[in-house]
């Protein structure tokens, strides 16, 4: 090439494309291919193109342009980078340099997900009048594209969408400039002065301009998990091993964006589906997610795209609900006293409000525990309930008692309240008592349990416990290993719930079926096409459904079955079509003429040969 265009900011490497084949005056868009490529089959792909390194080849002499800088400033790689693993993020820089490009949409995921691609491509009118005045033309600029975006990131304003889909089947080698179709755009009727999820779109809008204006390295599959579930623990939404609270996760995701938002954003969750795009992301990672799944979910926990780059490439993805150790003892007696030598926290949940309770025990003998997770420095230095207070602290308590002090002072100096102290000196001159009756009422406290269940085997654990509240209680503090041996454990059935009614649905796709191959076939003129099941998933825009799910549509089958056209019987309906066509123009059908028309091959022909010669001369 002698020329190529200058590449603007944000601009999509299709629009550049575009504007080479508008300069250039040629009318063929293959013959274009054939310039920027060597090749005519080469596809116009908007989001992965590939055959870049023979693109920067064949430009001008002089070109500094390398196929890095193409794809880092003028693709969508860069939008998806860090949400993929860096392996794959180095194979889809290699394919998309390669002449092999038919596999990067499988390779990112494209293919695979629920998410799928807008039709028609997007501008801002703003953008448009800078454009013209900074650069003497308006260009389809990349972050318009990206699918959430349904406003300009630099001037806020709703994007404006052209009937131009490069999402279409037919065509893949069209270019066409945004000069080429203002003035025939279809508008996007999008109020934003009544829109109430206005702040949502802009953050989605000017995160996916970042993400696709900076170089991002990929983050890491694991590490953005844990970010995820880091933040979740601490709006109390998963607990403190990072299990997640999916009942009261799901219903706050769905009313924080509003249903009609994720329906728009093709991303809402019924309440009862339990392999989401949102499972996918919070639980073990083995796939990718689109980045608009990531944007969402990162909006929901108030949280930036850059913030988790940085807390992540940081390394500050610890969390603990009481934050790190070591802890300081909190026995006021003992010389360390506030001192950070506890090295373990044992963490548990709360039965009632479910938050973490942390249990820790010095060397000191000393054990206390509190309910978390610590918002502040100073919640370390608060206790929540005393559960053993130690040697050293029972040492300092009978030493005291010695000493002519009052009550109150005596409390002071242990750091607990005066009645603790009283509790503290009884125990200890009842000790002896106390353990013989301990015992006997464990014995007591067993019978009882044992006759509880005997009487009432038909009941649950929970239902036994309410029968006799106090035993229960008892048993489970003081007795527990006995008690979870001696329990009925009932194992809870699996309720399997039909989430689509398979024979409604096939009754009604057989009829679609139906309606749409007989439109195909109905076509008596222009380009023929012949019935098959892809044209028809095509259409009724169900092929995952026809490819994937058809052993579960008998109906749909045996239509299929009907109306599918072998290439024998759509050859010989084209003949026939062509044959008619050719009568209206003239009385006399040749038949070289009949063969071209119909455009068969040579070894076609002789399979044809007997209805040609019926239908010439």
């Amino acid at each position: 090439m002698i020329y190529f265009p200058n590449l603007f900011p944000d601009e999509i490497l299709y629009s550049a494309l575009s504007r080479y084949h508008r300069d250039s005056g040629s009318e063929n868009y293959k013959l274009t291919m054939v310039d920027l490529f060597g090749e005519k089959t080469v596809c116009a792909s908007l989001l992965f193109p590939s055959h870049l390194a023979t693109l920067c080849e064949r430009m001008p002499v002089g070109s500094i342009t390398t196929p890095n800088d193409l794809i880092a400033n003028h693709t969508f790689l860069p939008f998806y980078t860090p949400f993929i693993p860096e392996k794959r993020n180095l194979e889809m820089k290699l394919i998309m340099n390669s002449k092999q490009g038919n596999s990067v949409y499988m390779k990112i995921g494209k293919t695979a997900s629920s998410l799928k691609s807008q039709k028609g491509l997007n501008y801002c009118r703003a953008c448009v009048t800078n454009d013209r005045e900074d650069y003497g033309e308006a260009y389809w600029h990349r972050t318009h594209q990206a699918e959430g975006v349904l406003i300009c990131p630099n001037h806020n304003t709703a994007l404006i969408r052209s009937d131009l889909s490069h999402a279409n089947q037919r065509n893949k080698h069209e270019l066409v400039s945004l000069e080429s179709v203002l003035g025939y755009e279809k508008f996007n009727h999008l109020d934003l002065k009544q829109l109430q999820s206005f702040e949502i779109l802009k953050y989605i809008s000017e995160q996916t301009y970042l993400l696709l204006n900076n170089k991002f390295s990929p983050l890491g599959l694991d590490k953005i998990n844990r970010f995820y579930i880091m933040k979740l623990q601490r709006m109390g939404l998963a607990n403190h091993s990072g299990r997640v609270r999916w009942t009261d996760l799901v219903p706050r995701f769905n009313h924080f964006f509003g249903k009609v938002l994720l329906m728009k954003l093709q991303s809402y969750i019924e309440p009862l589906q339990e392999a989401t795009w949102l499972h996918k992301l919070l639980r073990k990672p083995r796939v990718a997610c689109h980045p608009l799944r990531h944007l969402l979910l990162l909006k929901f926990l108030d949280e930036t795209f850059e913030n988790m780059n940085y807390e992540i490439s940081g390394g500050k993805l610890s969390f603990g609900p009481f934050g790190k150790g070591p802890w300081p003892c909190l026995n006021k007696v003992a010389n360390h006293y506030k001192e950070s030598i506890i090295l373990s926290c044992e963490i548990t949940r709360c039965s009632k409000t479910g938050q973490p309770i942390g249990t820790f025990e010095c060397s000191c003998g000393f054990v206390y525990a509190r309910k978390g997770p610590d918002l502040t420095n100073d919640d370390r230095f608060r206790i929540g309930r005393v559960k053993n207070f130690g040697a050293e602290w029972n040492l300092k308590l009978r030493m005291i008692s010695q000493q002519n002090i009052s009550l109150r002072e005596m409390a002071r100096q242990l750091g607990c309240d005066p009645k603790t102290v009283v509790s503290n000196l009884s125990s200890k001159s009842n000790e002896n008592i106390a353990i013989i009756s301990q015992e006997q009422k464990k014995r007591r406290y067993r019978e009882i349990w044992i006759k509880l269940i005997r009487e009432n085997r038909q009941l649950s654990v929970s239902e036994l416990r309410n029968q006799n509240q106090a035993v229960y209680n008892w048993l489970y503090r003081y007795d527990r290993t006995w008690l979870l041996a001696h329990v009925l454990v009932k194992k809870k059935g699996i309720i399997k719930r039909e989430r689509v009614n398979w024979k409604e649905r096939d009754n009604q796709l057989s009829k679609e079926v139906q309606i749409v191959a007989d439109d195909i076939v109905n076509v008596n003129s222009g380009k023929l096409i012949r019935v098959t099941k892809r044209e028809i998933g095509r259409r009724l825009d169900k092929l995952p459904l026809l490819f994937n799910m058809l052993h579960r549509l008998p109906e749909s089958a045996k239509q299929l079955d009907i109306v599918l056209e072998s290439v024998e019987e759509f050859q010989t309906r084209r003949i026939k079509i062509k044959a008619a066509e050719l009568k209206k123009k003239n009385s006399v059908v040749k038949r070289w003429k009949l063969i071209r028309a119909s455009g068969l091959k040579k070894k076609f022909i002789e399979t044809h040969c007997d209805q040609i010669n019926n239908l010439t001369v």
